[in-house]
């Protein structure tokens, strides 16, 4: 909960990646700083197919930040309805994407643990489908844990939590992204930081 002014006033997500940051070794450390000199290219997803069809709830898609390795991500919300109309909001998905991966193009290795995400959730356009750096390859309805889940987004311009609707949350969700949309660099980044911080992630058992 909400307890004083300055609980309202500070940003979680960068206060935590602030304490999580000073926590990492200077190797590690100076490598991310690096990430900001870096041209975007770089660093880009990989396109996988580039395709039409609009993203709906439940849609499992793959990301691949390296060529012939993808990480699972998860429809959350399709073409959101937002509560005021949101222009930048409205017709836009809030998804997940998740730290099990795969080689392959399909759900041999989905295992979708909301603990761990290789990123916080996100809202984002209909665009990275288009472009090819999201990809569906089944839908599974969202089921009854999942709709239990306590997940929001933090608005930093109102330094309120809400849903990707609009809905305001008086608590701070357990699961935390930052309201508003998304980049495809943004996105791109924050993955790479991870494999920086952790380079595990691309390897396989």
């Amino acid at each position: 909960m909400i307890n004083n002014l300055k609980d309202m006033n500070e940003n979680p997500i960068s206060s935590r990646w602030k304490k999580r940051f000073a926590e990492l070794p200077e190797d590690i450390q100076l490598k991310i700083k690096e990430l900001d000199n870096k041209d975007p290219k770089e660093y880009q997803l990989k396109v996988i197919k580039k395709t039409k069809c609009k993203p709906k709830e439940g849609d499992i898609f793959l990301v691949s930040p390296r060529e012939g390795i993808y990480f699972y991500g998860r429809v959350f919300k399709a073409e959101i309805k937002h509560i005021a109309n949101d222009t930048f909001i409205n017709g836009k998905n809030a998804v997940f994407i998740f730290k099990c991966k795969t080689r392959t193009l399909d759900l041999s290795n989905y295992l979708p643990n909301y603990e761990e995400l290789i990123i916080d959730p996100v809202i984002v356009d209909d665009i990275y489908w288009r472009k090819g750096f999201f990809y569906t390859i089944a839908n599974i309805p969202i089921d009854d844990y999942e709709k239990e889940l306590d997940y929001g987004f933090y608005s930093i311009g109102k330094g309120k939590y809400f849903k990707e609707d609009g809905y305001e949350l008086m608590h701070q969700p357990q699961i935390l992204g930052t309201y508003g949309i998304a980049t495809i660099i943004g996105i791109a980044r924050n993955i790479e930081k991870e494999l920086i911080i952790n380079p595990n992630l691309l390897k396989f058992d």
